[in-house]
């Protein structure tokens, strides 16, 4: 399992094997060293990055926070460590799109992470809760196979009883919505929930041993109803269930 650690040894000693070591590599180093490396957890390999209540591989890397480190270091709350690892994933993989690499330099990744930080601190948010008090979370997961039934299900009139927002355990943002468009369900205003915003860490910034989706720190004040095919520990927060079959 490779960790960011390990990268910048790996670069360290591919520099010095060459017998010169560029400014640019120079100030790589600096920038992974400064302290930024501290709030990612160890990279999960593609093979390992499983999500056991989805019941899929999730085909999009997540870059996972340490949100004992954030908290201790910003004193930022849970639901806004959350944003900060949900949008932290967007930027690095639109970077990463519209540069065509397949990975970032140490320099790039310290600017965009204190670049989104600073988006955080001003609750400047991509994720925006509904207006309305009544949430509807589909859960698509189990559905994926059948999108005749998830497109029935979230034309439902129990599930348009509140704001349709879609959320998923295996896909990331940009995923759910090429689903969402592959339904023509732009009219219906939904919103995502995507795999960015699971993590390790539970609402006391203490670790659990199962990766989790707390959807009430992210839906505050909202009456939640959850659609699904079955419950499941990995999703929490305050919300009725309602099985869908």
């Amino acid at each position: 399992m490779k960790s960011v650690f390990l990268f910048t040894l790996f670069s360290l000693l591919g520099c010095s094997s060459s017998g010169t070591v560029s400014s640019n590599q120079v100030l790589d180093n600096v920038y992974i060293s400064s302290g930024v490396e501290q709030f990612f957890l160890t990279d999960i390999p593609y093979w390992a990055n499983f999500s056991i209540a989805g019941r899929c591989m999730r085909k999009t890397p997540i870059r996972y926070m340490n949100f004992e480190n954030i908290n201790k270091s910003y004193d930022l709350k849970y639901n806004q460590i959350l944003h900060l690892q949900h949008m932290l994933n967007k930027k690095l993989f639109a970077y990463k799109t519209s540069t065509g690499q397949n990975s970032l330099s140490p320099k790039d990744i310290s600017y965009i992470f204190h670049n989104v930080y600073q988006q955080v601190l001003g609750e400047s948010y991509e994720f925006i809760s509904p207006k309305f008090k009544n949430v509807s979370v589909v859960w698509v997961d189990p559905l994926l196979n059948d999108k005749k039934k998830l497109k029935r299900i979230l034309n439902r009139s129990d599930v348009l009883n509140g704001h349709p927002v879609l959320l998923s355990h295996c896909l990331s943002t940009y995923e759910l919505e090429e689903l969402s468009q592959s339904l023509n369900l732009e009219s219906l205003g939904v919103k995502y929930l995507p795999a960015e915003f699971s993590t390790i860490y539970g609402e006391k910034v203490q670790k659990n041993p199962f990766f989790s989706f707390n959807i009430s720190s992210l839906l505050q004040d909202k009456n939640i109803t959850v659609f699904g095919t079955e419950e499941t520990k990995e999703l929490t927060g305050n919300y009725k269930f309602i099985k869908i079959k």
